[in-house]
Formats: structure tokens, C-alpha cells, sequence
């Protein structure tokens, strides 16, 4: 029963917000096999757009964010809208036929912005074409997603890698991102018994920029499969919330860098599991974790696992990463 009421209030929210649809056509040069297609929902309705919230999608468990009403609910809080890309399949993807190319500079990039562009004329809200935008990609729209902060980082609030990895040579261990790219806030999340992208390469890729200063936070979904990221969907927002206070999205005004000064930081002790990747590494969870403000010594039992904006949502993520296993009912 609660379910079905969690669904009609999605449906009833969904409802109330505008909704548009359009398609983007590729160019000659571009990679895409064919025209791209997006959905747009304005929750917030007649008020300027601040940012826009793309959640591209990957399979059933990720499209929940769209219409999930929590979700659905924030974005008209913050004046988001909510931007859908489906899936665009690429001529000679690795991965075959119906795969993309999550080279954002090979044409998925370009296909997005102009998509706002046309959101823009037809919704008449003309700053969708200059607005700020948040990223959240699941698999290898999580390696999209942390390629494209360095295609647009001044365009980018923050992105959320979910279980991100792809294909070789654009998993996220052949991600490069300039000086104003590390500065965009990320929050990275994985399973740990992923057997697709594992935890270690998405690991490397968090530790890589981290320890050049990225304002970024980890975070490991114990004993979960390739799936299911909704169940931290509560984290998700609380992380979000502060990120959009400190950044200040405007369509006409430079994003705020983060002060990453103040503030916690996380840190985990890893298991190992029996599980190995597609590349034969094994996954781990997570079997010890610990907070403190930043500035503090680091811990010399546990390894770095982030940045995060307040003690509030620290300590949110320490009661969700200290769990043994997390649900994953939300699987198709």
C-alpha cells in the first residue's frame, strides 16, 4: 500500500510540473548512430530555473530518480528542473551495436547542451540554455558523467558517479580532468559486490583527485550488486543540499568555489570480498569507518574516503556507510 501511494504522489507531483520532449539530431562529425532523445519536467513551474538536474538513463533502477517524489519535491524547492537524456546509442561503440560513446566531446556532449537550447524555446524559459547543471550517471553514464566535468566544468554544480565504469579506453581510470574541473564537487558511490565496475577502479579515480584537493566524497553500498543506488537516495539529497548553498547556481553568474577549509572528513577500513570486476580485482566493503572535522590528523588504521560539507551530512554518511548490507528491493 505504501508503495502505491508513493506512487501516485510521484505521478501527482509529475503532473503538476511542466513537461516538454524533444530530439537532437547528430552532426556528420559525431559519433552518434542516430537522433537523441530528452525529457524536461519543471517542477517549479513559472520561477526561473537555477540549475538543471540530468539524470541520464541507464536501466529501470536509475530512471526512479526522475519521478521520485523526494526528489521531485527538492527540485521545486531549488528551483531544479529535471532533465532526462535516454539512451543514444553510437556507430562502433565498444560494447557493440547498441552502446554509447561516453566521450562527451565525440558528440553526447554537444547533443545535451543543444537539447537545453531547445527546452529553452519551447518551455520559454530562456535561461535553460545557460543554466548550471547537476549530474547524476549510473555505470557507464557514471563514466560519462565524470568525463563530462571536464568537458563543461564551469557549467557543472556537481556530479554523481553512480557504480561509474565503461568500456576501455573511457572508463573512469582514463579520466583527465584541467585544474577547473577538480574544483566541482562529486560524490561517487559504488557496490560492493559489484562484479561489472567494482569498487577499486572508482576508488583510484576518487583517491587520484582527492589528493589533489577535489571536494569530493566515497561512498560504498556494502554487499550491493551493480544496482540500486535509489537506496541512498536520502544521502544523495542531504550531500546535494549543502553543495547547492555553497555554489550558488545562476544561469548568469559564475558557480562559488567550494570552501573545502572547513567542514568533514570520512574515512573507511576496507574487507575484501569474494567478488572480482570485469577487470578480475576484487570488490570490498566496508567494515569500519570514522568522521572528523578537516584539519584533523588522519587516522592510521583507515583510508581517506572524502570530503563532506557539515556534520549533518557526515554523520549521514557514517550511519549509512557503517551498515553491513543495504537494500536492494529497488532492483527491476
Amino acid at each position: 500500500m505504501r508503495s502505491i501511494l508513493i506512487g501516485l504522489l510521484a505521478l501527482t507531483n509529475l503532473a503538476c510540473a511542466q513537461s516538454f520532449k524533444t530530439t537532437v539530431a547528430p552532426l556528420p562529425d559525431e559519433t552518434l548512430a542516430g537522433p537523441c532523445q530528452y525529457d524536461l519536467s519543471l517542477p517549479a513551474r513559472g520561477r526561473a530555473v537555477r540549475a538543471v538536474w540530468v539524470t541520464f538513463d541507464r536501466g529501470l533502477d536509475i530512471m526512479k530518480f526522475y519521478s521520485d517524489p523526494n526528489v521531485v519535491a527538492f527540485a521545486r524547492r531549488h528551483d531544479l528542473a529535471l532533465m532526462m537524456p535516454h539512451q543514444c546509442p553510437a556507430k562502433n561503440a565498444p560494447g557493440g551495436p547498441k552502446e554509447m560513446d561516453m566521450d562527451p566531446s565525440h558528440g553526447i556532449g554537444r547533443a545535451l547542451f543543444s537539447a537545453l537550447d531547445q527546452f529553452a524555446r519551447q518551455s520559454g524559459h530562456a535561461e535553460l540554455s545557460s543554466a548550471k547543471l547537476i549530474l547524476l550517471g549510473f555505470s557507464g553514464t557514471g563514466a560519462l558523467f565524470a568525463h563530462f566535468v571536464g568537458f563543461a566544468p564551469d557549467r557543472i554544480v556537481a556530479s554523481i558517479p553512480a557504480d561509474p565504469g565503461h568500456y576501455d579506453p573511457v572508463g573512469v581510470d582514463k579520466v583527465h580532468l584541467p585544474p577547473a574541473a577538480v574544483v566541482v564537487p562529486e560524490f561517487i558511490l559504488t557496490g560492493g559486490a559489484d562484479k561489472i565496475c567494482g569498487t577499486q577502479r572508482p576508488y583510484d579515480y576518487f583517491r587520484l583527485y582527492r589528493d589533489r584537493g577535489a571536494p569530493w566524497a566515497f561512498l560504498v553500498q556494502n554487499k550491493t550488486p551493480h544496482c540500486c543506488i535509489i537506496n541512498a537516495k536520502a544521502l544523495i539529497l542531504a550531500w546535494l543540499e549543502e553543495v547547492i548553498k555553497m555554489r550558488q547556481p545562476s544561469a548568469t553568474k559564475p558557480l562559488r568555489k567550494v570552501d573545502d577549509s572547513k567542514g568533514w572528513s570520512g574515512f573507511i577500513r576496507t574487507c575484501p570480498s569474494d567478488v572480482h570486476d570485469d577487470w578480475g580485482s576484487s570488490t570490498w566493503d566496508v567494515c569500519g569507518a570514522s568522521i572528523q572535522p578537516v584539519g584533523r590528523a588522519a587516522p592510521s588504521d583507515k583510508i581517506p574516503a572524502g570530503w563532506l560539507p557539515s556534520r549533518r551530512v557526515a554523520m549521514e554518511w557514517l550511519e549509512f556507510i557503517k551498515q553491513p548490507t543495504h537494500p536492494t528491493t529497488s532492483l527491476p
